[in-house]
């Protein structure tokens, strides 16, 4: 090999490096046992672009409380409609993954849970049909027949059965089918399709669906009750069998004739097998429980923050680009982090204040390559005092409100005039509003938020509101299933922890001392960057961010540079880079020069 393919290679290699993505965690609600379609930014395509079956699909957030409580009933259905695989796949994708971040952004995923309906093969730029969400599965299985009906009318669903309304008198019996059934019900319910889907994988059995609104077949078969199924005997002579709206009495009822011809009973799963407990335990000893503030997860709802939640926007303008400017700029001022951490933020918002709309897609590229070139992390941004005892628990929900709280107290310690209490709150609502995937929690955050003209006229107010907010949500969620068993919600701070913050030992709030409480917890901040093995660790390297900066901080003389190396402008890094590559091109073109004049030929460069 020459030693021109030796450089070319060589830089390829950092080029390549320099670009990969980096692993993110992987975290999920479902699992292959759940009998649903695990998809991702590998399958994502091969299954849903190019497959021959219908799909509806969740696009969820694993840390999002309402997915977790979601999935349970989805796991449900899942389960009900397994049978109709042949014609439509329940699937499932983790928008809170990553990889499947351009996925999500490609559908236009604003909110999770968000379900879509997909005909066979869509195009690229369909992002299908809004389905419902319900915890009741039965109103999700009847819209899901709804739109399996208007696909085959649409379009050929060819190994599916006839599930559109019979119009005609006369019912013809086919020669190749052993039985034949006829169910009228009414137009408002889905019974006669639900088992027309459930019994078309057996064959030699014909089911038909008729409405009451064939007045005509009403008369002829003197019906009454709806529904009511009927056993075609011969042309235009019918046997009454069942009648009511009872789906196993009708069901049952097929299967004896089944085994009258000699057929096989079908078996539809049984929809009261368990689902998967979603509650698994873990041992509590390597479970840390104090009221430490982390940096590590400081960072980590940063990083998930600006790399996924925002950027799981295709386009952001109007109110949503007003509330991101905002949010930047709260965290430039009072994020507790070091000199580059700081320049990384203001980067950003450089690249987004002036303009009137912003890429997803490009912000996502800027932000990677910043954060490439800055490393503005002090931390490995994982999670440490917000770690769950699973992975769908705690971790982005709990650092958020983490960070929140940070926020609030490091605004009244600094006490700006650029900013005051109301619009540190409303600067937080409105990333809730905008950002925050849980649909759920936004939409009770911002019902709260309504309070806070009328409560908060100073930072101090500010603390408390946030506090107290704080608090009735965990009311609200203790006992819930998104709750983690290992750590329950807590209306906080506990007497353990803050007994003045009683009134006289009562349970009255004395809430001067529950302001100095949440002050001093959150402007003293644990820079640990490992999590802890076992209950007796103690939090490491404790800082008082309101009283120096983390670059400050003794500890970390080894792993951020000196505050003056980094305060020049990053236009000053680019000169610098583009006079570095000017230099060396200059000296690999003498040393040519150089060694052509020697050997009088050039064919060296090219190799032999």
């Amino acid at each position: 090999m020459s030693h021109c393919s030796v450089y070319v290679v060589a830089a390829l290699l950092v080029v390549a490096l320099s670009t990969a993505p980096v692993c993110s965690e992987l975290i999920g609600l479902y699992e292959d046992t759940d009998l649903m379609e695990i998809l991702d930014n590998t399958n994502f395509n091969e299954k849903v672009l190019q497959g021959n079956t219908s799909y509806v699909i969740e696009f969820y957030n694993a840390f999002c409380g309402h997915c977790i409580r979601f999935s349970t009933p989805w796991k449900g259905f899942g389960i009900q409609v397994y049978g109709w695989r042949n014609y439509v796949k329940v699937g499932v994708i983790d928008c809170s993954n990553e990889l499947n971040s351009q996925i999500c952004r490609d559908y236009e995923i604003m909110a999770y849970p968000t379900i879509r309906y997909f005909y066979p093969q869509p195009a690229s730029n369909d992002i299908g049909k809004d389905f419902i969400r319900s915890f009741n599965i039965q109103v999700m299985k009847d819209s899901l027949i709804k739109m399996l009906q208007e696909t085959q009318k649409n379009m050929s669903i060819s190994t599916l059965c006839d599930i559109q309304p019979y119009e005609k008198v006369n019912v013809e019996l086919d020669t190749n089918n052993f039985l034949t059934f006829i169910i009228i019900d009414k137009s408002n319910n889905r019974l006669a399709q639900e088992l027309v889907i459930d019994f078309c994988p057996v064959e030699k059995v014909k089911i038909i669906s008729a409405l009451n609104s064939n007045t005509e077949l009403v008369d002829l078969l003197k019906t009454e009750i709806y529904p009511s199924l009927y056993l075609v005997e011969n042309n235009n002579q019918f046997k009454l069998l069942a009648s009511g709206n009872n789906k196993t009495n009708f069901t049952n009822t097929i299967n004896k004739y089944l085994e009258t011809v000699y057929m096989t009973p079908f078996n539809i799963i049984d929809i009261t097998t368990a689902l998967n407990n979603l509650l698994f335990q873990k041992e509590k000893s390597s479970i840390h429980h104090d009221n430490t503030v982390y940096l590590s997860d400081l960072e980590a709802t940063l990083r998930y923050s600006l790399e996924h939640e925002i950027l799981s926007r295709s386009v952001i303008s109007g109110e949503s680009l007003n509330a991101l400017n905002s949010y930047l700029e709260l965290l430039i001022e009072f994020f507790p982090s070091n000199i580059r951490s700081k320049k990384f933020i203001k980067l950003i918002w450089d690249n987004t204040h002036l303009n009137k709309t912003v890429s997803g897609d490009k912000l996502g590229k800027f932000i990677n390559s910043y954060e490439y070139l800055l490393k503005p992390y002090v931390t490995n941004h994982i999670w440490i005092g917000c770690e769950g005892s699973q992975p769908m628990y705690r971790k982005y929900p709990c650092g958020l409100w983490t960070m929140f709280h940070t926020l609030t107290v490091h605004a009244s310690n600094k006490n700006l005039t650029t900013f005051n209490g109301k619009q540190v709150l409303e600067t937080i609502a409105g990333y809730i509003k905008h950002f925050f995937g849980c649909t759920d929690c936004s939409e009770h955050f911002m019902s709260m938020a309504t309070t806070i003209q009328t409560n908060v006229s100073s930072f101090d107010d500010a603390v408390l509101w946030l506090w107290s907010a704080h608090n009735q949500v965990n009311r609200r969620l203790k006992g819930d299933v998104t709750e983690d068993p290992v750590h329950p919600k807590i209306v906080f701070p506990l007497k353990v922890h803050c007994e003045t913050c009683y009134q006289n030992g009562t349970d009255e709030w004395n809430k001067t001392e529950v302001l100095k409480y949440l002050k001093n917890m959150y402007s003293t901040i644990s820079v640990r960057k490992i999590p802890f093995n076992n209950i007796h660790s103690q939090p490491l390297n404790l800082i008082n961010s309101s009283k120096r900066s983390i670059d400050d901080d003794i500890n970390y003389n080894n792993n951020i540079f000196d505050e003056k190396e980094w305060m020049f402008d990053i236009n000053t890094c680019m000169v610098s880079y583009i006079l570095s590559c000017i230099v060396l091109i200059t000296l690999f073109y003498l040393l040519v020069k150089k060694r052509c004049k020697k050997n009088k030929y050039i064919y060296f460069i090219l190799g032999k």
